[in-house]
């Protein structure tokens, strides 16, 4: 069984080749912004700091660009399905952020490359998590900007006829997204490079030099870079790399597997959310994931989770039943206690900011974190309500 992403396996030789050697080869010795971490998260924060900011700018690598998480998902941008008992700031991050990549994916935009693939797929959740009744739900939802429908059971089976009869009712949101996320990846990436913004790959950080509290450089093996400002955008990591700058942060990677399976002859209207999510590529090939597994790091594919993630896709879909798979692929998602992220100054620091932790959300809230960090760069102090998202809900000085 194929093992790399359903996105990787698509780009071309070339497109690889950037991904893994954009093109700088040496370390700056200084840069005014230090961005450690190529996943979305971090290409999002360089992106929305070049538009305003003139200074020189870095992004560092231990792997390729969006090695980790940002190209091991599902590619799915469901901001309507945020879960109703996060706080409602943090649901209208994820609105704005998935408007965000649709005005990016514009005709003039970074993301207008019709292999990044924006589509306005809409998604059908059928499992039941939503407070009270669904009608009532929906209507309070839509006032609030995320346009929905309840759907009863007679109307889950005109809407999408795929579906099993076993569900009694949905909650649909019309203007949910898919999208590609490496070619996504791979579009900002270029877009840094022809704005003068350093990409580094296959870099990791090995040691800080801090002087009084505060962070003056990162020894990477031999070489040195020093920076007015640090952005650790690292994902599930940014737990131990906090760790080694002095807070001790509940930050570890969730594994999650995903599977693809070979082209279906039947065409699904919608994705769907339950058990797993299911979607269907232009290709006709159906996307299902992914498992939420504690286990560690831990990138081996099991022939369990291949099956369960197959098994609850077909619960949902009767026709997915015994498909046979194309391959399947293992991304680890960073994971707080309570599901969001951290965004935010360290506590007892002026110079070193931290954005992970987005657990599920990742991709679809890469681009208004970047633009929430970027402001507060240039402003001087946060532009926005990050209580929720405080590293001081969580921080500890470590032992």
């Amino acid at each position: 069984m194929k093992v790399e992403s359903i996105w990787f396996h698509d780009l071309s030789l070339e497109e690889r080749q950037f991904l893994e050697s954009p093109g700088d080869t040496a370390l700056p010795r200084t840069t005014d912004v230090l961005i450690i971490g190529a996943g979305l998260v971090g290409l999002f924060t360089a992106w929305c700091l070049r538009q305003r900011f003139e200074g020189s700018i870095c992004v560092l690598d231990s792997h390729g660009i969006s090695h980790g998480a940002s190209g091991h998902n599902t590619g799915g941008l469901f901001a309507g399905q945020t879960s109703h008992t996060h706080p409602q700031v943090f649901r209208d991050w994820a609105i704005e952020a998935r408007e965000l990549y649709a005005t990016l994916a514009t005709s003039d935009g970074p993301l207008a490359d019709p292999g990044i693939d924006f589509v306005r797929s809409g998604s059908l959740r059928i499992d039941g998590k939503w407070p009270g009744r669904l009608p009532e739900y929906s209507d309070s939802e839509t006032q609030r900007g995320n346009k929905s429908e309840a759907l009863s059971q007679a109307a889950l089976s005109d809407f999408e006829p795929l579906l099993s009869n076993r569900f009694s009712e949905g909650f649909y949101c019309n203007d949910d997204a898919t999208f590609h996320p490496l070619r996504t990846a791979l579009a900002l990436a270029r877009d840094l490079r022809r704005d003068d913004v350093s990409l580094i790959t296959h870099t990791p950080v090995s040691d800080f030099t801090m002087s009084s509290g505060r962070l003056e450089a990162i020894n990477c093996g031999g070489s040195t870079v020093s920076a007015g400002t640090f952005v650790l955008t690292t994902g599930w990591a940014a737990g131990e790399m906090s760790s080694r700058l002095g807070f001790s942060l509940p930050l570890g990677p969730v594994k999650g597997q995903a599977i693809a399976t070979t082209p279906r002859e039947f065409t699904m209207r919608t994705c769907l959310l339950g058990a797993t999510m299911v979607r269907q590529l232009k290709d006709r090939r159906i996307v299902a994931g992914g498992t939420q597994e504690f286990v560690g790091p831990d990138l081996q594919a099991t022939d369990d989770g291949r099956r369960q993630v197959l098994r609850d896709a077909a619960e949902m879909v009767p026709d997915l039943t015994d498909a046979p798979l194309d391959r399947t692929w293992v991304g680890l998602r960073p994971h707080t206690p309570d599901g969001m992220p951290v965004v935010d100054r360290f506590p007892g620091s002026d110079n070193v900011f931290l954005a992970a932790g987005h657990f599920t959300k990742g991709v679809l809230l890469a681009p208004v974190t970047g633009q929430a960090i970027a402001d507060w760069l240039i402003a001087g102090s946060a532009t926005r309500d990050l209580q929720h998202l405080s590293a001081a809900r969580f921080a500890n000085p470590a032992a």
